[in-house]
């Protein structure tokens, strides 16, 4: 986690961990969780020990000492099962914590700084989303899922899927939501041959494109595959092709800001870096969302976005899209898009603007994610 603080990515570590120190895999969930809780709740577990909760530290040192409050906080775990905890970790400290509930830790603040403290969201993020929506609900339906999205690539595994999961169709022939856990679809190897796990708010993208189409920002691909097996012609651009998780298409390796194509595609679809609110149900982002330069990303947001403009022909339509809900983010550039003509379509919330929408994960049963239909 003090890693995750630094910017790496928290799944990819523990993968390589796992496989360092042969990690069985009946084990794994159990790391997953905790890891998961804590990040969840790190501002709590800060606050139970006197630490600052604004920002979390890069230290193995502070995340131990927050991963041994959270099993007496939070789990009640007696002492003698976790012994080793107390080579560095004061036993009367954990004794005390064992006897308190989170709601006396945040006890002293007053009831919304509660609700964001026990949440683990940094302030300015619980304000951005209050502007759209009720951010307890917003933040807690992330957390509380109850099932995830698939798009399906193979129809014939619909059958199979009902046989292990209650399954719901979405608004799109090819989207549906599975309630249950996620692990099936993995063990059973389905993913992604027969279908992909993918939000339904980043598989709207594909389904409003037309034509030849090019993914500008495109890794780890999701979005160029859904685009090709709708039968768009599609070119997936990214910086590094080592990023892509996903093949089958076009894949092109270069700066979205200096891309070398023509004006010859028909979409072109921009889905750039951003602050991620509207993924706070993954840990990384709970702990890096303190420490995001939002001014940095708003003015790297512009770049692409003119970059992306001057890819455009006539009856050319641009798409943008971001997981996350802020204004500044989306709506917020909309004036680098004058002279094009924003599309309307009947699908999420409607946004700040005109050809704008969002998902929300209280209303959607989806991430927090925001998107734009623009035509020149």
């Amino acid at each position: 986690m003090s890693k995750a603080v630094k910017g790496r990515s928290l799944k990819g570590y523990l993968e390589r961990e796992y496989k360092r120190l042969g990690v069985p895999d009946s084990v794994k969930p159990v790391i997953v969780a905790i890891v998961s809780n804590v990040a969840r709740r790190w501002m709590v577990l800060a606050k139970a020990l006197g630490y600052s909760y604004d920002r979390p530290k890069a230290s193995v040192k502070y995340w131990r000492e927050l991963v041994i409050a959270y099993q007496a906080l939070f789990r009640k775990v007696p002492p003698s099962k976790i012994s080793w905890a107390f080579k560095g970790f004061p036993k009367d400290l954990y004794l005390s914590l064992m006897k308190t509930e989170p709601s006396e830790v945040l006890s002293d603040l007053a009831p919304e700084e509660r609700e964001r403290v026990y949440l683990s969201v940094p302030k300015w993020a619980w304000e951005e989303i209050s502007k759209v929506t009720d951010p307890k609900a917003f933040v807690e339906a992330l957390d509380k899922r109850e099932g995830f999205w698939v798009r399906i690539r193979k129809p014939s595994v619909i059958s199979e899927l009902k046989a292990i999961y209650e399954v719901f169709e979405g608004p799109f022939e090819d989207t549906y939501f599975l309630r249950g856990p996620m692990r099936e679809v993995i063990r059973r190897k389905l993913h992604p041959e027969k279908l992909v796990i993918m939000e339904l708010a980043s598989a709207t993208i594909a389904h409003l494109a037309k034509g030849k189409v090019l993914d500008l920002t495109s890794a780890p691909g999701g979005k160029a595959l859904h685009s090709w097996d709708l039968g768009h012609f599609t070119v997936a651009n990214d910086i590094d092709v080592n990023r892509f998780a996903f093949k089958g298409f076009e894949i092109v390796a270069s700066d979205a800001r200096l891309p070398p194509f023509r004006k010859a595609f028909d979409t072109v679809i921009l889905d750039p870096d951003c602050t991620g609110i509207g993924r706070l149900h993954s840990p990384e982002t709970r702990l890096w969302l303190p420490l995001v330069n939002r001014k940095r990303l708003v003015e790297y947001q512009a770049q692409l976005i003119k970059s992306a403009l001057g890819l455009l022909k006539e009856g050319s339509r641009f798409i943008y899209s971001t997981c996350t809900i802020t204004y500044d983010e989306n709506e917020g550039h909309a004036e680098l898009l004058d002279g094009l003509e924003p599309v309307e379509v009947e699908l999420a919330s409607p946004g700040f603007l005109k050809g704008w929408r969002r998902y929300l994960p209280n209303l959607h049963k989806t991430i927090g994610f925001t998107f734009a239909i623009y035509e020149k």
